[in-house]
């Protein structure tokens, strides 16, 4: 979730319990100052209707009104007064109003009396419900308010951001172009920019010292390991030796050879995630695997191994042309190298993908280890470790999803978009 949007729903959350809280208070604030102030009116007209009976001269009948109710009492039962919310029933309008009543006992010319006024709150419950009305409207308004100023802001305060996150998605240690990003007007965005182009110019540094030195030490291997080999060609063709002798001197030239192995596969391995490979085009995998394994027939002789090949539909690929055949390359024979004697090789081909399966015994360790490092499912074996990595690396690199999996006594792997 963008930073704005979290902003906005913060912001939203918050005005929202402080409006319901606000709208309690000011809720109660309300009618509490409202039954104050007709409290006091209530009183005031106390006033004047006692001041308006003491000016008879006579006794005076029971009448009543909705606001008014005077009634005869034989004595001052209660002298005190009672203030409260009533309801009362209009028969005229088949309605029920609110109403605040003052009811009190006096006694004028020695006869006493129970007067009762009233004053409507409908007025009053208009006036909180307007209030309330009003508090929502700026409660949506402020929201209304909130949501432009941070789309505002997104576009135009978070501009410079965007941009940066843009050129920091788009760079790349192997490319030759810089970073560089701007200054801009915001002190922060500015600072950020600044580090960020120190960090990229150190990175890119090394980059370059590490790659340089990978390819010195790789170049570097080349030469000893092909003396060494040289060398031990002539020893091994020297037949003055004896056969322990002999013996030795073809394991030297197995453990060179596996150095070598190694050391290719470690270049390449390194190169391709350096990303030196950019150069790509569609191929035809189709094509690809059966020139492969054309390429490998006498491997495959040598085991004993059927070979079943179907291409239902073309696999077209974008893809760096080195890649697809190193990616082809390691997986069959990884396959051949796995099988059994007199086993088979399938190779199926679609639209979307395709698959490799060889028989052979299942696995001695956990499947997703054999795309780890120098992970070998035999430790004895004189295999490097590096091939099913080195397939993955091309796979990540290339929108390639590769899944293993091993059912019938037939390993699998699958490669698909």
């Amino acid at each position: 979730m963008k930073l704005s949007k979290k902003i906005i729903r913060y912001y939203t959350f918050s005005s929202l319990l402080f409006f319901l809280l606000g709208s309690i208070a000011i809720y109660f604030v309300l009618k509490s100052l409202i039954a104050e102030e007709v409290d006091e009116t209530l009183r005031s007209e106390k006033k004047r209707i006692v001041k308006q009976l003491q000016n008879k001269n006579h006794s005076i009948p029971d009448w009543a009104t909705i606001n008014l109710e005077i009634r005869n009492t034989p004595s001052i039962a209660t002298p005190a007064e009672t203030l409260k919310d009533t309801i009362i029933y209009v028969k005229e309008t088949n309605e029920t109003i609110p109403l605040r009543q003052l009811r009190f006992y006096t006694q004028i010319q020695n006869h006493a009396y129970q007067i009762t006024l009233r004053r409507s709150l409908i007025e009053k419950d208009d006036l909180v419900t307007g209030a309330f009305g009003i508090m929502i409207g700026i409660f949506v308004v402020t929201l209304l308010i909130i949501n432009a100023v941070n789309i505002w802001s997104e576009k135009k305060l978070w501009g410079p951001f965007y941009a940066t996150l843009k050129r920091l998605q788009e760079f790349r240690l192997e490319s030759k172009r810089p970073l560089n990003l701007p200054q801009t007007p915001v002190d922060e965005f500015s600072r950020l920019n600044r580090t960020l182009n120190r960090m990229a110019e150190k990175l890119r540094a090394d980059y370059r010292n590490l790659k340089q030195f990978s390819e010195n030490a790789a170049h570097e291997m080349q030469t000893p390991l092909a003396i060494i080999r040289s060398k031990l060609d002539v020893l091994i063709q020297d037949s003055s030796f004896s056969e322990e002798q002999a013996q030795t001197i073809h394991s030297l030239y197995q453990a060179v050879n596996r150095l070598a192995r190694l050391n290719r596969s470690l270049n390449l391995l390194t190169k391709i995630e350096n990303r030196e490979f950019d150069e790509k085009q569609p191929v035809d995998f189709c094509a690809l695997i059966k020139s492969q394994t054309d390429n490998l027939r006498e491997l495959i002789e040598i085991k004993q191994l059927t070979v079943g090949f179907r291409c239902e539909q073309p696999f077209v690929q974008t893809i760096n042309p080195f890649m697809a055949e190193t990616l082809i390359s390691n997986l069959l024979l990884n396959a051949i190298k796995h099988n059994v004697r007199q086993g088979h090789i399938e190779i199926l081909i679609t639209t979307n993908s395709f698959v490799i399966e060889n028989s052979g015994p299942p696995l001695q360790s956990d499947a997703q280890a054999m795309f780890e490092r120098f992970k070998k499912d035999r430790p004895a074996s004189d295999s490097p470790g590096l091939g099913l990595s080195i397939v993955q690396s091309i796979c990540h690199q290339n929108g390639l999803k590769i899944t293993y999996s091993y059912q019938n006594k037939k390993h699998r792997i699958r490669i698909e978009r």
